[in-house]
């Protein structure tokens, strides 16, 4: 047993001397790392594709804002109790509470007159600004809400961007199903492409793999150093991609100074590096582990 087990681990050293250390294997061990690094590149370029929608989108959303409007001569008082009662629905975010003297002002700053003096009087409404909450989605709710909201007899009217709303919805549907499909895609070339290189790059150690099994290791004991190589290709592929993608934005910062803003706020760039790492270490160790289990299973006449 001893024996054995000496003679394993003889083999397992001569497979972590040799293994990409030759001048083929060190071809085949360039070639892994700079394809596993041109996936983990589309990997990123995806990431951000994500990031940058999910940042489009929370921001249309945080801009949605319907305005209700009070009927003239309703007492402050009750207005404001109104609006700490809006304040407390599940679809709405920040409210403001906007006077009629604070309406014509608005009003008088974007004009440059003073309306109010000509006319003699304030035609303006006092109103409250709702802001929508961008979690809150349904439309045929909110529809529902304002329509009980118009009933009450303090609401003169209630106005806000219907075609708006149902746009962005339907078009947040659009683009996570698409970004899904594309996601699902990505993940599938990534890893028919990283198992096909690492396989060629294991293919001159399948001798050595059937040996080991011969004389009785396990498949951990075999798949051992070359899982720990290629989480080694998967680190370095990833800051790789890392910087190919950090070029091509500082190349193109003129064109791409949105995307980078995004990025750089709420910390969404750690997001992408890790995310890119992940990717990298994850998929490289599952790729490995399939192409040794391959070279595992293969009958030894089909070695040749």
């Amino acid at each position: 047993m001893r024996a054995l087990l000496f003679f394993c681990n003889q083999i397992t050293i001569t497979v972590r001397k040799s293994l990409f250390k030759t001048g083929g294997s060190t071809i085949s061990s360039f070639s892994t790392v700079v394809g596993i690094t041109l996936v983990l590149t589309m990997v990123g370029a995806l990431f951000i594709f994500l990031l940058v929608a999910k940042a489009v989108t929370a921001h249309f959303n945080e801009q949605l804002t319907v305005q209700v409007f009070i009927k003239e001569g309703t007492p402050e008082d009750e207005i404001l109790l109104f609006k700490k009662q809006l304040e407390i629905e599940d679809f709405t975010g920040e409210i403001e509470y906007i006077s009629a003297e604070q309406a014509a002002q608005i009003m008088q700053e974007e004009i440059g007159e003073e309306f109010v003096d000509f006319l003699g009087y304030n035609p303006l409404l006092p109103s409250l600004d709702v802001k929508i909450d961008p979690s809150y989605s349904s439309i045929d709710s909110l529809q529902l809400k304002f329509e009980q909201l118009a009933e009450l007899p303090m609401i003169d009217s209630i106005e806000y961007q219907k075609d708006l709303l149902q746009n962005i919805n339907e078009n947040i549907g659009k683009w996570g199903l698409g970004l899904l499909v594309l996601g699902i895609l990505f993940l599938i070339i990534a890893v028919v492409l990283i198992v096909n290189t690492i396989e060629l790059a294991i293919f001159s150690q399948r001798f050595i793999i059937k040996s080991m099994q011969l004389v009785g290791a396990t498949h951990w004991f075999i798949q051992k150093p070359f899982m720990k190589k290629a989480l080694r290709y998967g680190l370095v592929s990833a800051l790789l991609a890392l910087v190919v993608i950090s070029a091509i934005l500082f190349y193109f910062k003129a064109e791409l100074v949105d995307v980078i803003s995004i990025l750089t706020d709420n910390y969404r760039f750690v997001w992408l590096i890790a995310g890119i790492f992940i990717a990298g270490a994850l998929v490289s160790l599952l790729a490995t582990a399939y192409a040794v289990r391959r070279f595992v299973k293969i009958a030894q006449t089909d070695l040749y």
